[in-house]
This record gives structure tokens, sequence and C-alpha cells, in this order.
């Protein structure tokens, strides 16, 4: 079982056959600089794959507009996500494709799946500090705005969790 540190929250314990820490990979640090991608991957349940990305603050919309410094944040803050799901799915489906020459990093469960039309893939932004779960909105309209193309060819769903919702969930321990 292993529990993954990031944001300054506890994320685990998976069953390591569950599990691509994508983030650690010698996969990932074989593509070199230029990569970004989430911090792991993993089989949720027998029908769904999580994405998983942590971050201890969030941008405010209500007031990207205030000076070009926050917009410039706002921007660079979604684009970084953005970017990082989008490579994340493509390396775990290059790897799940065999395209590397190892990837014995990606849990069994996730290495074998045998029909991507039965798994629902989910994206999932936790957010420690986030002010409430209405606020979660905001994030999550700007997160399905940006990741609409992906959405509609893999049929992602996106959510945004602070740590109490992925508690919840049983994302963090």
């Amino acid at each position: 079982m292993k529990i993954i540190t990031e944001s300054e929250m506890n994320f685990g314990k998976f069953d390591e056959t569950d599990l691509f820490h994508i983030e650690n990979s010698k996969i990932y640090k074989a593509l070199g600089s230029g990569i970004k991608t989430v911090e792991f991957v993993l089989k949720y349940d027998e029908n769904s794959i999580v994405f998983l990305e942590a971050k201890k603050s969030c941008p405010n919309a209500a007031n990207r507009n205030e000076s070009k410094e926050k917009e410039q944040k706002f921007e660079e803050y979604y684009s970084s996500i953005t970017e990082k799901f989008i490579a994340s799915l493509q390396i775990y489906l290059a790897a799940i494709l065999d395209k590397f020459q190892n990837s014995e990093e990606v849990g069994d469960r996730l290495r074998t799946v045998n029909s991507m039309k039965d798994i629902q893939l989910k994206f999932i932004l936790v957010v420690k500090n986030a002010e409430d779960i209405t606020w979660l909105a905001g994030p999550l309209a700007e997160l399905k705005a940006r990741l609409l193309q992906i959405r509609k060819i893999w049929g992602v769903e996106i959510a945004v969790l602070n740590e109490e919702l992925a508690g919840e969930y049983k994302l963090t321990c």
C-alpha cells in the first residue's frame, strides 16, 4: 500500500497494482523537460481511472481581471493544469500500448485494461485550501471549458474537490 504526499496532503493508501505514480516514474523522467504531468494515475474502481492533480491553492476567477499580474497568474495556473491532464493521459495510453521500453511502473490493473469503452476517465483537481464547496464551481467551469476537446473525444469527467471532499471519495488518508 502506498501513500503519496503532495501539496501538504496525503493521498492513499493505494494498492500499487492500481497506481501509476507518473510524476516520479522513470518513463516520465526519460521524456525530459518540457512535459508536465499530474501527480498520479489511479485505477479507482472497476470502471474508472483517475488522473489526479493536487494544489495548495487556486486563483479566484472573480478577481482575475483586477490586474495584469492576476490575469497572467490565472492563465498560467489553468494552462499548466490543462497541459498536465492531457500529457498524463497521453503518457498513460502510450505506456499501456507498449510505446515505451518498460512500463512495469504502471500498476498491473492499470496496464491490463481490456476495453476503454467501459472505463470512465476522470481528471480530478484537489485544492487543499479551497474556501467551500460552492466556490469549487468556478475552477470546475474553467477546466471544463479548457478541456472541452478531450472531454468530447474521451468522455472525460472533470471534478474539482477540496481536501475534505477528496477524503470522502477515499483519495486522501
